[in-house]
């Protein structure tokens, strides 16, 4: 293990933002873990025009990224108006702008995140008039080439998951490395078959799909331990601590109705 390789990016969707209010996700747990400086672009409804991008953007002095592509049909927009900011704003869903670290925040420019919802001029217009799935994807596998290729080309390790279902079967037209998947198996798949959902959800939606704080501390302990053990110092924390107090924790946000 090279000592100079200290500096982790992790991005994603929702499933991978560091700012949720309700309990760690996944990405809490890699500076308890090892001995590291944490970079995440992980961002609420984010889509993978969004990840891409901001991946790329903080890609400087980078020794490991772990990347989760969510589902493909999202779309992004970098918005550079202050006033269509300040009237997304007013918007009944989606109303809310990220910056290049998934942090919401209130200035132009940021990014739009996500989703093919409407319920505003903007979205229903897009939905109604040149809204592709077809297209989606498509560019959904070009942004997953070209951040291979970025990553390679400047010699960072990285390893990638899903976070929904993306259709592969195109990947090698594409130039995609499926090998570069830790697992084919979408986060959302993992989350719905577990005992973390049958026993611990509350089928509450409020903060969107964002699994109980138990199955991230268990996606961690299950893939991404190994993953930063090569490149990075383990502290040897107490697991079995950490899995009562995850525990105490998921138990206490079912009681009160939040998972």
């Amino acid at each position: 293990m090279s000592d100079s390789k200290n500096k982790l990016l992790t991005a994603g969707c929702g499933n991978s933002q560091s700012s949720f209010q309700y309990w760690p996700t996944w990405v809490k747990y890699p500076e308890i873990t090892h001995e590291l400086e944490h970079i995440n672009v992980g961002g609420p409804a984010s889509g993978n025009e969004f990840i891409a991008q901001n991946v790329i953007k903080n890609i400087k002095g980078i020794d490991c990224a772990i990347v989760v592509w969510t589902g493909y049909p999202k779309m992004d927009f970098y918005i550079e108006s202050q006033e269509i900011v300040d009237e997304i704003g007013s918007y009944p869903t989606r109303n809310f702008v990220l910056n290049d670290k998934g942090l919401v925040i209130k200035h132009a420019p940021a990014w739009w995140p996500s989703s093919v919802s409407g319920e505003n001029r903007i979205k229903d217009w897009v939905n109604s008039n040149i809204y592709s799935k077809a297209q989606q994807l498509d560019q959904t596998l070009m942004l997953i080439a070209g951040t291979q290729k970025a990553l390679e080309h400047n010699n960072i390790d990285y390893y990638m998951f899903l976070g929904d279902d993306i259709p592969l079967e195109k990947s090698p037209e594409y130039g995609i490395d499926l090998n570069k998947f830790v697992t084919l198996k979408t986060m959302r798949e993992d989350y719905l078959t577990s005992h973390w959902q049958k026993n611990y959800s509350t089928d509450n939606n409020k903060h969107g799909f964002v699994p109980v704080a138990g199955w991230h501390w268990e996606f961690h302990k299950k893939y991404i331990i190994k993953i930063l053990d090569g490149s990075f110092r383990n502290k040897k924390i107490d697991l079995a601590k950490m899995d009562v107090a995850v525990q105490k924790l998921t138990e206490k946000k079912f009681i009160e109705g939040l998972s």
